[in-house]
């Protein structure tokens, strides 16, 4: 007495049952280890399939939220009966549309001009069709009472340029154009007022030239929007080239445009800008609307 504390001894002891906690751990990882690991597969699978299924069930709320369908696959061609477009912001108006051998009887030519009303949805037909088929070729439904979608291999959306292009960038454009329109490959052709590549006179035999081409590929639909149709349908020296119309018949009490979106087939639909010019009276004051006053006495 009194009691010596022999230091070496304790961290001997320290040393010794560390090393059992650590072997007892380890050996309890081990054997952990040994059981779950015949789990290891099931369990992987169960999560790719809850993910699978969360997937479709998400993809059946959608369509469901959104009255959509899928789609019946056919050869080639587009068609939609009251289409929706989904990223306007609002609720759009159904649109019937069709073209090729998807179309209904009297809607299966595989090019058709688009004419009509400046914003009465002329571009947001187009949109909505590439939506369809992008959809469609995904297996996923479409937002449409029915559709039916051609199998194609490429979708082309061919934008307006902004402007008179340099002759460099308009023979780019060109150069473009034709390998799209010559390509036999299967393929849908949307075309935005591409008669803004140049100035209209030669822009609309250009295009004569691009539709023409299309038109001998067997698997090729393709849908042009235009301001420029008579113009067209003179250059390619066809008189029974599709041209459709998307018809304003004036402004309501808001000054909104009174339009059907559904394009009446085989009519030629005038731009009327006077109706824009008309709303922008209204809308504008000052030396802004005397401007506009004056510009719509010229459609008079």
């Amino acid at each position: 007495w009194p009691a010596k504390i022999v230091r070496k001894s304790i961290d001997e002891l320290d040393h010794a049952l560390e090393l059992k906690l650590k072997a007892g751990q380890a050996q309890q990882l081990i054997d952990l280890a040994r059981n779950l690991g015949p789990l290891r597969e099931p369990c992987e699978e169960a999560v790719r399939s809850l993910i699978e299924f969360d997937q479709w069930v998400s993809i059946a709320r959608w369509a469901v939220d959104r009255d959509c369908v899928l789609p019946e696959l056919v050869d080639n061609g587009i068609s939609i009966v009251e289409g929706r477009h989904l990223l306007l912001g609002c609720q759009p108006d159904p649109v019937t549309y069709g073209l090729g051998e998807a179309g209904d009887i009297e809607d299966q030519q595989s090019l058709a001009l688009l004419t009509g009303a400046n914003s009465g949805g002329k571009t947001t037909l187009l949109e909505l069709l590439a939506h369809t088929c992008i959809l469609a070729h995904m297996g996923l439904p479409v937002p449409a009472v029915s559709a039916k979608v051609g199998h194609v291999e490429a979708l082309h959306i061919l934008a307006k340029a902004g402007g008179t292009q340099s002759a460099g960038a308009l023979e780019q454009t060109l150069v473009e154009l034709a390998s799209v329109v010559s390509d036999p490959t299967p393929k849908l052709i949307l075309a935005d007022e591409l008669e803004a590549i140049t100035e209209p006179g030669a822009g609309a035999r250009i295009i004569a030239g691009m539709l023409l081409a299309a038109e001998s590929q067997d698997d090729t639909t393709m849908m042009l929007v235009t301001h420029l149709a008579p113009a067209i349908i003179k250059a390619t020296g066809r008189s029974d080239l599709r041209v459709d119309g998307i018809e304003a018949s004036g402004l309501d009490s808001n000054l909104e445009l009174m339009v059907d979106r559904t394009p009446k087939r085989n009519h030629l639909a005038r731009s009327t800008p006077e109706l824009i010019v008309k709303r922008l009276v209204e809308r504008s004051n000052g030396h802004a609307q005397a401007l506009f006053r004056d510009i719509l006495t010229m459609f008079e």
